[in-house]
């Protein structure tokens, strides 16, 4: 068997070897499946990597093809259609009072989009031998049109894949974007054998838009037939790496962590929270709700801590940049309100380029009463996760009703309405001052359970 797969998303590569750029995500279980398998990995070159050559071999079984767009195709690409535009719509970011705008720099953009997405094709049909033995896995919203062009070179090729990190929108908002676009779009991936989420409700809103953008499929439960083509809909969520966590946490990083961890919280109870600046992580929000609590009990905020381990996008936009100084404006008016002898309330903690962000995050948790994952949407949040994992017996892990993840967690979560500060104010401090509702070792047994083997067979019907 072996792995031909296309994302976005890329990893870092020296001396023969191949790690994540950043903690969790795609770009790990993507390395375990080339580590397992073998096979080629089609992504966008990083900036930072200038004269890279077009294929670099890792090892004897791995080649790299770092696709390498140029700084104007870089930005209609990524920046004005992946992520304010095809982000903004599976997110539920729009503004609709003024967004989106389809006018000719939108048109551009998009005539962007589908060149980087051309490219990607041409080389996978370049590296792809027809075998029987290769599985071809697409991620990313940044390529939904790349099976559209590769069927179109590879027509009949079977155990083709898409699988989707992000939500998926409703039909009524998915038509923001122009119904050429949209039908396109859901079009290519129909293409596709399989396109898989990491939950169903994010499956079953997809197939609610292919029911109302495409008169002529037929949808057979988590099947649609489209154009003389069947397309299976899987929703599994990527398994945690608790072999990966169980070395960290015995690794010196984490002492030194725990070690600053101690000292910021002075002997309180730690509530922790671990997100990318992303403009879904909902960061803003939480924070108020802490607020309110604070303005209830003012007295917690010398028992207990809230800390948020923050990270900022690799191309962050003016929007982003907004919405950090919010977050940290809300932090600064919490901290003049109720810090206790110049011992800050709430903390954001951002691991400096050198330190381990990852170690750091697992520290904290390893200290804490409770976790908060409250993002608007969000497709998994692999966060919650190492929540669970790591966190010690009878913690609470507070994850909004709008995660993927809660579907995988369910039984050891508090759902929280992420729009609603008072019941979220009011689980943190249930969260905090109450006991905890679920086992560490169950949490961790579940988990435990999960494989990338068995994620790849539940997608590709192995």
């Amino acid at each position: 068997m072996k792995i031909l797969t296309c994302s976005n998303s890329c990893p870092r590569w020296e001396a023969g070897k191949i790690s994540p750029r950043s903690p969790g995500g795609l770009v790990p279980m993507v390395i375990a499946l080339l580590d397992q398998h073998g096979g080629d990995w089609i992504f966008t070159l990083p900036p930072d990597r200038p004269g890279t050559p077009e294929t670099v071999r890792i090892g004897d079984d791995v080649v790299l093809h770092p696709i390498e767009p140029g700084e104007e195709l870089r930005r209609q690409h990524y920046d004005e259609v992946s992520i304010r535009l095809i982000l903004g719509l599976l997110h539920y970011l729009h503004d609709t009072s003024e967004q989106p705008v389809f006018d000719d720099r939108m048109r551009a953009a998009w005539a962007g989009y589908e060149e980087v997405n051309r490219r990607y094709a041409k080389r996978l049909v370049e590296v792809s031998g027809g075998g029987d033995d290769e599985l071809v896995l697409l991620n990313d919203p940044h390529l939904m049109l790349v099976p559209e062009f590769f069927a179109a070179e590879r027509p009949g090729r079977r155990r083709l894949a898409y699988f989707l990190g992000t939500p998926w929108c409703e039909p009524d908002y998915f038509s923001l974007i122009p119904r050429p676009i949209r039908v396109r779009l859901l079009t290519s991936l129909l293409r596709c054998d399989v396109v898989g989420f990491h939950a169903s409700r994010w499956a079953d809103a997809f197939l609610r838009c292919c029911a109302r953008e495409l008169p002529g499929a037929v949808i057979d439960g988590r099947t649609v037939h489209h154009a003389g083509h069947r397309t299976d809909l899987v929703a599994t969520p990527f398994p945690l790496d608790t072999g990966t966590i169980d070395k960290m946490v015995a690794e010196p990083p984490m002492e030194k962590w725990r070690g600053r961890l101690a000292q910021a919280a002075r002997g309180r109870r730690i509530m922790l929270r671990a997100d990318r600046l992303d403009l879904w992580k909902n960061l803003p929000r939480g924070f108020r709700a802490y607020e309110m609590l604070l303005e209830r009990r003012p007295e917690l905020a010398a028992e207990c801590w809230f800390a948020a381990v923050v990270t900022t996008p690799s191309r962050a936009t003016g929007r982003h940049l907004a919405y950090a100084e919010a977050t940290e404006e809300v932090v600064r008016r919490i901290n003049e309100r109720f810090a206790v002898d110049g011992t800050e309330a709430v903390s954001l903690v951002r691991p400096a380029a050198d330190d381990d962000s990852r170690h750091c995050v697992l520290a904290g948790l390893s200290m804490s009463d409770a976790a908060v994952v409250n993002s608007t949407y969000d497709g998994l949040n692999l966060f919650a996760k190492e929540a669970a994992y790591v966190l010690p017996d009878n913690a609470s892990l507070l994850i909004s009703e709008n995660a993927g993840v809660l579907e995988n967690l369910s039984r050891f979560a508090v759902p929280v309405d992420p729009f609603d500060l008072a019941a979220t104010s009011e689980a943190m401090e249930a969260a905090l001052t109450g006991p905890g509702r679920s086992s560490r070792e169950e949490r961790r047994s579940m988990l435990r359970g999960e494989t990338v083997s068995g994620w790849l067979e539940e997608v590709f019907r192995l």
